[in-house]
This record gives structure tokens, sequence and C-alpha cells, in this order.
């Protein structure tokens, strides 16, 4: 077992170094060889002597720091388990571990760094701890998606994780653990003051002791004149030194065996921390030394059963009169001083813990090879991204449209009296399977989320309407949520424009006007917390997905997103996944508290050539060509397809957006954008291409890829069936999907050039010229194309595993497929 961790540990300065040298001597008992690889490369006497003692060799010194990494790829093949802990150590190794070994990968995070520091930001309104803890839990996910298992001391973190990562296997395990029992002497009459134990260094200790000191010991002194407390911890600060009186003895680092008079002699241990993650240790030394306590319940988390012994106190007034009232009861302090010994006794013995362990090393080598072999937990960092359609819930009458338009006016008014401008344009759009449909009627619904099922979508994005607290065209997800149908996943974007009469969201002819505030942003969110609870509701990595069309349009979108947040931690729900639309503008979602960014589709800076009339083209219905290609922005499909797939991916998380067809002529007289000759395959392809950016990009659940739309008949862009192509569009978003899960089968039996083969091959049999394109652009295009696909399929035809593996399965597969595309 190769052991990793910031350091040696020093177990008599911090409880992590405790721990993790319980574990090593616990290891290397269990009959394991095992090498300690400190992330400093540090030798630390007497500590590091005494691992080797035990049989256990250290990795430090100027070599291994130089050559580390092929040290590892040369004795890689010999490890069985890594056992990493923390999440800087891990990120710096892991990715070498998985390259250069086969070995069990364990994570044991000893506390999530990030809600640790979350809830520091929330007691001391810390917006760069806030920011610290956003990036920590980024680079927390990224490490429980690369373990094979995943260990925790804490039953709260467990359910965290668990919840976040529900294909990992997660365990609780023992912080600290005893070879025996101790049996103090519970004699109180002879035992005086209090007790806080915790490297001052340590932010939640620092701010427990000056709490403590400075809110809490007044009102005790007043109960207990003569009462004092020692203040035990390396490193305390400046702050913390000047503290230091008759009363508050700031003692500092002290030895082991002052610390075991000190428990010996203290009559209580008090933990008030205010914030902090993770079993605390100075909660179960104390237990296992007979010490009764007070604490908060921060003090007290995690730890399954400790009820029984300690009721939380998180007021300063109530925790003053709990240690007050205990520290003059002899009877009750020998009662909760037996209470703790027998509790440690049950949980925390060397022997229950290695067995638990041994149990995990099962686990472990069992993950591991699922994950070699392409499957278990490590399957979804493999599987397909999940297409998410948007969903336009206009289509059924609401009052305010009965006074804008007309009564009973839908999107159905628009679409059904909509004109071809010219010859080849096709419009009107009919829609077929499930005709002019009502919203209001449940079947509706029901049918549209069968279609989307059976055709590989994964979920709908509803618009949201929200203008400062009044909600229109609530009532499909409304039912939704009321009646627990369909079944199909869900989210939401907030559509925050300003509803005009020119259906663009711009300023003039405003019928419904955004008006935005603190307090809005708060109510907003309040709202919106129901749904977000909804089993159905669309996670990413256990946090809600939460889109935002025009967050340009927001005074303050860091403060919005920062009160949304707020407000979401206060309800229990934990984090948002909060994603910016680059509908108009494009900027770092980063810098406005946003996840991420989605593009939007059609990108509107990146539409391909516009079209031009030919001078010398006859009349057609509807006036001249040449006017009617200056009245509105003529395009063609395969160009807009060509110019958003050839954009720079930008340096922040970012999904890709494909739509299926788009003219929006039905809603705009003039002005409308149009997109002709979009077809099925044209569409599938660039799906296709987006299925495969995104795998390339993304791991695990941000593995999204969004489709504009499901339903937006009035813009022209549906997957719902219509007159004219019928499932096609719906089929080609399968068949997207299925040849994505032929490369990852490929892929999974070894072969990815061959993936990478057939990928090519769907290309060469999919892709249409550039359109639209002057000619020399054209033929530049085709030129980089072949070049590249010549470069790609020469590299495949000379690798090894081409020429070796003789995909013949695979080939047999991709032959079915194709002959499917062909057949209809």
């Amino acid at each position: 077992m190769l052991f990793i961790d910031y350091e040696v540990p020093r177990y008599d300065l911090y409880a992590g170094s405790r721990t993790n040298f319980m574990y090593l001597e616990m290891l290397a008992g269990m009959g394991l060889e095992v090498k300690f690889l400190p992330a400093d490369f540090q030798r630390a006497e007497p500590y590091s002597t005494e691992l080797n003692e035990l049989g256990i060799e250290t990795l430090d010194g100027e070599w291994f720091r130089d050559h580390w990494q092929s040290w590892l790829a040369d004795n890689g093949q010999a490890i069985d388990y890594v056992f990493i802990h923390k999440p800087d150590p891990a990120e710096k190794f892991l990715a070498a571990i998985k390259r250069h070994t086969d070995a069990a990968i364990i994570y044991q995070c000893h506390d999530l760094h990030y809600l640790r520091l979350r809830r520091k930001a929330e007691v001391e309104n810390d917006k760069a701890a806030l920011e610290e803890a956003r990036n920590y839990e980024q680079k927390e996910d990224f490490i429980f998606r690369n373990s094979d298992v995943l260990l925790t001391f804490s039953g709260v973190e467990e359910k965290i994780i668990r919840a976040k990562f529900p294909r990992k296997q997660v365990f609780t395990v023992p912080l600290f653990f005893y070879n025996e029992a101790l049996d103090p002497v519970r004699d109180f009459s002879k035992r005086q003051g209090l007790l806080f134990i915790g490297a001052c260094a340590h932010t939640p200790n620092r701010d427990a002791i000056s709490w403590f000191c400075k809110e809490i010991f007044p009102f005790i002194r007043q109960q207990v004149p003569d009462v004092f407390i020692n203040v035990v911890g390396a490193d305390p600060a400046e702050d913390i030194l000047a503290l230091n009186s008759k009363h508050i003895r700031v003692l500092g680092r002290v030895s082991e065996a002052e610390l075991q008079a000190l428990y010996a002699d203290s009559r209580m241990m008090v933990v008030p921390l205010r914030f902090g993650a993770g079993v605390k240790g100075k909660v179960i030394e104390a237990l296992h030394n007979g010490m009764p306590l007070v604490s908060t319940a921060i003090g007290l988390e995690g730890i399954r059963g400790i009820e029984e012994i300690a009721v939380p106190r998180d007021k300063a007034e109530e925790f003053a009169a709990a240690v007050a009232s205990l520290y003059t009861d002899e009877q009750k302090l020998r009662e909760l001083s037996s209470l703790g010994s027998k509790f440690v006794e049950q949980h925390f013995t060397t022997a229950k813990t290695a067995q638990r362990m041994a149990e995990i090393l099962d686990v472990a080598d069992k993950e591991s090879a699922l994950r070699r072999a392409g499957a278990g937990a490590d399957a979804a960092e493999q599987a397909a991204p999940r297409l998410i359609a948007l969903y336009l819930p206009q289509f059924h009458p609401i009052p305010e449209n009965d006074e804008w338009w007309g009564e009973g006016f839908t999107e159905w008014r628009n679409v059904s009296k909509a004109k071809p401008l010219f010859d080849g344009h096709y419009q009107p759009h009919v829609p077929a399977d499930l005709g002019y449909y009502d919203l209001r009627e449940k079947e509706t619904q029901l049918a549209q989320a069968e279609l989307a099922k059976k055709y590989g979508i994964e979920g709908f994005c509803y618009y949201h309407y929200w203008f400062k607290g009044r909600r229109l065209l609530e009532l499909p997800l409304q039912e939704v949520l009321e009646s627990g149908e369909p079944g199909l996943p869900f989210c939401i974007c907030w559509a925050n424009e300003n509803w005009t009469r020119r259906w663009d969201g711009e300023e003039h002819q405003i019928l419904m006007k955004q008006e935005y505030s603190e307090e809005d942003d708060r109510l907003h969110i309040q709202s919106l917390l129901p749904v977000f609870e909804d089993e159905r509701y669309i996670r990413v990595d256990g946090k809600p997905l939460f889109l935002v069309y025009r967050t340009e349009n927001l005074p303050d979108p860091a403060r919005t997103a920062e009160i949304w947040r707020e407000e979401a931690h206060k309800a229990g729900l934990g984090e948002l996944y909060l994603v910016r639309v680059e509908s108009i503008s494009k900027s770092d979602p980063r810098e406005i508290n946003f996840d991420a960014g989605l593009e939007f589709a059609p990108d509107w800076w990146n539409k391909g050539p516009q079209l031009k009339a030919d001078p010398e083209a006859a009349g057609h219905p509807g006036g001249k060509l040449a006017e009617i290609c200056n009245d509105n922005w003529i395009h063609s499909y395969q160009g807009l397809a060509e110019a958003m797939m050839d954009k720079d991916v930008p340096p922040y998380k970012w999904f890709r957006c494909v739509t299926p067809s788009w003219d929006n002529w039905a809603r705009r007289k003039d002005g409308a954008n149009i997109f002709l000759d979009s077809t099925p395959e044209k569409y599938g392809a660039w799906l296709s291409q987006a299925i495969d950016d995104s795998n390339g990009r993304l791991l695990g659940e941000e593995r999204l890829v969004f489709i504009n739309a499901w339903n937006e008949w009035a813009e022209g862009n549906h997957l719902e069936p219509d007159e004219r192509w019928g499932h096609g569009y719906l089929r080609a978003t399968r068949r997207a999907l299925e040849e994505n899960a032929i490369a990852l089968e490929s892929r999974r039996a070894g072969a990815s050039d061959d993936a990478k083969m057939g990928h090519y091959m769907s290309q060469l049999l999919n892709d249409d010229q550039p359109s639209g394109y002057p000619e020399d652009q054209r033929l530049q295009k085709l030129e980089k194309k072949v070049s590249r696909r010549d470069e790609v399929i020469a590299d495949m035809l000379n690798s090894t595993s081409w020429r070796v593996s003789a995909p013949i399965r695979w080939l047999k597969q991709s032959l079915v497929q194709i002959r499917k595309r062909f057949s209809g």
C-alpha cells in the first residue's frame, strides 16, 4: 500500500496527523507492506524513524522529490492500494497514480474542506472564503470521481457525498481508535478547571477560543467565579496569547505526559466550534479519557450515537448555562464520564477498525477491477452526455395574453398563419402526432415525455417567467410538480427578459417589465426551493441545475447568485449549479459567481455567411427575393452548424447547444432569422459533433448537451414531429446517442483508435460541403477537413491497436448502424 499525506504525521501536534499515525500503525499490523509518501518529501524526526521502526518505508528526501514520477513508473505495478489523504496531495499525485498503476484508489477526505470553508464564510461574512470554498468543492468533486472508494469520518458527510455521487462506494470509518479502553479515576471532587484542545493556528479552533473566552466564559464565571480554562494547542497566534490571564491559561503545545495529566485533572472539556467539518478528534479523545463535555452542534457533527452523551448548545448563553450546571454536578459528571468510556469501547477500537478496513480493501479491489474494465462507478465518466431539451410552456391561454393579443391566444396562432416567403421556404410548420395541443390537458405532457424518453432525451428545461413576484405560464410545470407526472427529469431556465410586442426582449412596446432588487432575488429563489427539491429535478453532482437566460440584464449578477446560494443553504438544500446562457453576450461565468456557461443556438455572432438573392432570380410568392433578403437575416443551416462548431472553446466550464432548425418568420414579420435547408441528417451530424466535443472536455454529470428546442414552433425549432419530417429529428437524436455508445463500447474493449476511426467514417458519411461561403473559403475548409481526416486515419492504421486487435465486432456494429441510416 502507498499511503500519501501532506507530511509525516506529527501525532502530538495535529488531530489529522494523530489519525494517520493510528491508521499507518494498524495497516502495518494487518500485514500490509506500507510505503509512506509525504507530499513535501521532508523527513521529520522523531516521527519518520518511528514509522520506519513499524516497518514502513518513507519515500522522502531530495531524490524522491526529483524522481517520484519515475519511481512510480518503475514500481507502480507492484502497488495494490493507494490510500490518499486530503485534497491537495490527491490533486498532485492522482493523475500519475492512474497512469502508472492498476492500484485500487482509496481517498480519505478527513473533512469536506469546501463545507468547512463555506461555514466559515457564513459565520464571518467572508466572501474570499466563499470563493475558496467553491474552488475546493470543484477540486474535491474531481478527486471523488477519480477514486474507487471514498472514506469519511462523519456520518453527515457520508450522506452529502452519497447524494452527490450515488454510484460511489462511501464508508464512514473511525477518526481515532484504541487498543484498549481506559479506566480513569472518576473522582471529580479532586478535579478542577475546563479544558480546550486544538491546534490554535487552525481557523475553526482559533475562532472557537476567541468566541468562548469573550462571549461564553464571562457568563460561566458569573455562576462559578473560581473556574479557569486551560487552552492547549500548538502555534497560538498573538490574539490568542493576549487572552492569557489568571482564569484563561493559554498553554500552547504540551507533551503527551502533560496532556494526560490535564485529562486526569480537568473536570470537563468544552468544544465551542462555530464552523468546521468532519468529526472532531478532540471529542473522541475526551470521551476516551472519561472527560464529560459541552459542545456546539458542529463539534458533535457526524458521530453516530453521540446524542446519548451530549446535547448541542449553539448560543453563548445556553452553552454557558450547560457548562456551569454540569461543572457543579459531580454525580452527572461521573455518569457522563462512564457513558463516554463505554461509547468509545463500543465504536472506536483498533480491532473493529481493522475488520472494517479489511472489508473496505475488498470493496476497493472490486471497484478498481470494474474501473479498469470500463464498468462500475467509472462508467459514469464514459457515459454519453445527458441531452436536455429547452421547453416552451406557451401553448395554453392565460389572461395576460388574452388582454394583449386577443382571447384564446397561444403560440399556435402565429404558427398556423405563417406563409412561405419564397419557393423552398418551409412554412408553415404543421405539428403531426401531438397536433395543436393545449398544455392544460395532462395527456399532452405525458405524451411529450413518452416521446422524449423513447428517443433519448434526458429531460426538459422549462422556461420560467418571473416578474417581481408575478409568474406567467407556470401552469404546465405546476401540474408536473403537483401530479408527480410525467416522470421525466426537468430543470428550469429563468427567461428574464421584458415581454414586448416584438418578442425580442428590447425596451420598446413593453407589456411586462423586469424589475430587480435584492429583496426580489430572495423571494424568487425561496419560491423555487420546492421545485429544486423535487426528486426528478436535474442535478449536477447533487446540485440543482438552474439556468438564467440574460445574466447581463441583472444589475449585479454576482450578488444575485450569492443571495440565491445563501438562501439555498439556509433551507438545507446545499449548493446550486448556476448556468448563464450565452444568448447575447459572452463572459466568464466565474466572474459573476456562476458555475458554467451555455452557448445558445443559434449563436448570433457565429451564424455563418448571410445568403443574398441571385440578381437574376425570378419573382415568387410574397414579393421580390432581394427585398426579402435585405429585410431578413437568411443563412444556411449547415453554415450555422459549422460556424458554431468551429468556435474556440472558452477557458471556463461550457456546455454545447444545438438546434434542429430555426426560422422565426412566424413570429417576426421583418428582421427574421431564417436558416435554410435543415435536415435530420445535418442536425444529427451536428449533435454527434457536440456530443463528441463534450466527451472530450467534460466529466461525469457535467456532461450536458442542450437542444434548442423541444417545442419552439413559432421559431421553427422543434424536435416534436411535424408533417414534413415526422419523427426524423427525434430518430437523428437517438442515432447520435447510439453512435456515441458504439464508440464508448469500443473504448471499453481497449480499441480507442477503432472508435476514432468509426467517428471519422461517420463524419465522412454525414458531412456536407461547407455551404454559404465563397468558393475559396469552401475549398480551404474542405482541404482542412480532408487533411485532418487523412492524418487521423493514417495514425490509426499505423497504430498497434488497429493492426493487432482487428476490431471485427466493432466494425460489424458500425455497419449495422450505417445500414439502418440508409434504410430509414
